[in-house]
C-alpha cells in the first residue's frame, strides 16, 4: 500500500511539472513551395479566431494572432487570448513574437491595450517572414507560422542565363535634367561666302561641291572684263565646299557668291527652350547631345542663352558650339539635348532598371542566397540612371538591376498572396 501511495505522489508531481512547462507546437511545421509562397498546415488554414486571426493552442489556453491594418494605419500585431472559448484578460500573459525576415530578425514585445496585447513595433511591409510566437501564462507555449509574399527562389545558373544583373545599393550621383529639342546648324562664324573681286568670265573651275579645301587653295580662275587679265579666287578658310555656283565660261559679277565654304569641325546646335525651363538653364551647363542614331552622346556646354523670347511660341534660344571632328553632327538634322541643371550625392541609390511595382508599392527585388523578395522602398531624387532610396533599403544590400522584371514575372506566376 505504501509503494502504491508513493507511486501516486510521483505521478502527481510529474503532472504538475509538465503543466508548468508545457510547450505547444504545430504538429506539422509550415513549409514553403519552390517559389517561397505561404503553405501553412491544414490545421492553421482552418483555425481562425473571432477576429479573423490565426488561432493556436487548445481549449485550456488559446492565442489568436492578428495583424491590424486598416487603411491609413501602419500595421500592428494585436493578440487575443481565450480559455474554453471565452476571452480572458491578457494582462498576465507575457508575449514575444520573433520575425525572421529575408535579411534580418525582428523581436516584438507586447503590452496590454483594451482586451488584447499590442506589439511595440510596427509590422512593416511586406508581411513576409517566418514567425515564432512565445507566450507565458502559468506555462510556456510556443507556436510557429509562415507568412510569405513577393518571394521566389532562383539558383545562380538561372540568374546567369536570364542575364539578371546583381548590384549592391550604395552612393551615387543623381542629376536633375532638362530635355531639349535641338537643330544642328552651320557655325556661322566659320562659314564664308566667296565672290569675284572684279566682274568677268569664269575661265577655270578648280574645286567642286563637297571638296575639302585649305586656306589658300585656288577655287577658280576668272578673266577680268576691264583688264582682260586673269586672277585666282582663293579659299580664305579651311573647310568643305557646301555651295558652288561657278560654271566654266559663265559671266559673273562682284556681287555673286560662287563658293560657300564651311568649317564643319565645329557646328552650332540651337535648342528650343520652353518657358517653364528658362530659369533652370545657365551658360556653362553641361549638355549631352544624342543624335538618335545609336551613337554615344556628345558632351558639350551651353555657350549662349538668348535674352529675347519668341512671342508666338513663348520659347527662347539656347546654343552650344560643339566640336565635330568626325562629322557625326550634320547641319539640318534634329537632335536631343539633355542639360544637367543640378546634381546631388546620395548615400543609398539603386539602378533605375531595378525599380518594379508590386501591389501598390515601388520595390526592388532583394537577394539573399538564392532567394529574391520584393522590398518596398521610398523614392527620393532620380534620373535616367539612378534612383535615390530614402527608406526601405540599407547600403550594401544586394538587389536585382537589369532584367529584374523576370523575377517579378516569376513571383506573379506563382501567385503573390497577402493573407494574415
Amino acid at each position: 500500500m505504501k509503494i502504491f501511495q508513493f507511486a501516486l505522489v510521483l505521478i502527481v508531481i510529474a503532472a504538475a511539472v509538465f503543466a508548468g512547462t508545457r510547450i505547444l507546437r504545430d504538429e506539422t511545421p509550415a513549409g514553403n513551395d519552390p517559389h517561397g509562397h505561404s503553405r501553412e498546415t491544414k490545421a492553421e488554414e482552418t483555425a481562425r479566431g473571432p477576429h479573423g486571426g490565426r488561432l493556436f493552442g487548445d481549449r485550456d489556453f488559446q492565442c489568436e494572432v492578428t495583424i491590424y491594418e486598416p487603411e491609413g494605419i501602419t500595421p500592428e500585431f494585436r493578440v487575443y487570448f481565450y480559455r474554453n472559448g471565452e476571452p480572458i484578460d491578457p494582462a498576465p500573459v507575457k508575449l514575444t513574437i520573433i520575425l525572421e525576415r529575408i535579411n534580418r530578425t525582428e523581436t516584438i514585445d507586447f503590452k496590454k491595450q483594451e482586451d488584447y496585447l499590442i506589439g511595440d513595433k510596427d509590422v512593416v511591409e511586406p508581411h513576409s517572414f517566418h514567425a515564432t510566437v512565445r507566450a507565458e501564462n502559468g506555462g510556456r507555449y510556443e507556436w510557429r507560422f509562415d507568412s510569405i509574399e513577393g518571394r521566389t527562389q532562383l539558383p545562380p545558373e538561372t540568374v546567369a542565363k536570364a542575364r539578371i544583373e546583381l548590384l549592391r545599393a550604395g552612393p551615387a550621383t543623381v542629376r536633375e535634367t532638362v530635355t531639349l529639342r535641338g537643330l544642328v546648324r552651320l557655325n556661322a562664324e566659320r562659314t564664308a561666302h566667296f565672290t569675284p573681286r572684279f566682274p568677268g568670265i569664269v575661265r577655270k573651275v578648280v574645286k567642286n561641291l563637297g571638296d575639302t579645301v585649305k586656306k589658300g587653295d585656288v577655287l577658280a580662275t576668272i578673266e577680268s572684263n576691264e583688264s582682260l587679265q586673269t586672277y585666282e579666287m582663293k579659299a580664305e578658310i579651311d573647310g568643305t565646299i557646301i555651295e558652288k555656283d561657278a560654271t566654266l565660261g559663265e559671266a559673273v559679277d562682284s556681287q555673286q557668291s560662287l563658293f560657300t565654304i564651311a568649317d564643319l569641325s565645329t557646328v552650332w546646335v540651337d535648342f528650343t527652350v520652353h518657358r517653364n525651363d528658362f530659369s533652370s538653364l545657365k551658360t556653362g551647363q553641361t549638355v549631352k547631345i544624342e543624335d538618335g542614331d545609336g551613337e554615344a552622346p556628345i558632351e558639350a556646354r551651353l555657350n549662349y542663352l538668348s535674352p529675347l523670347g519668341a512671342e508666338a511660341s513663348q520659347t527662347m534660344l539656347a546654343r552650344s558650339v560643339v566640336p565635330n571632328p568626325d562629322g557625326l553632327l550634320r547641319p539640318g538634322v534634329f537632335v536631343q539635348g539633355i542639360v544637367t541643371t543640378k546634381s546631388a550625392e546620395v548615400p543609398v541609390a539603386v539602378k533605375a532598371s531595378a525599380l518594379q511595382t508590386f501591389r501598390d508599392w515601388d520595390v526592388v527585388f532583394l537577394r539573399v542566397g538564392n532567394t529574391f523578395e520584393a522590398a518596398p522602398i521610398e523614392i527620393g531624387r532620380r534620373d535616367d540612371e539612378w534612383v535615390e532610396v530614402t527608406d526601405g533599403l540599407s547600403a550594401d544590400s544586394e538587389y536585382a538591376a537589369d532584367n529584374s522584371f523576370i523575377i517579378k514575372a516569376d513571383v506573379m506566376k506563382a501567385g503573390a498572396t497577402h493573407d494574415h
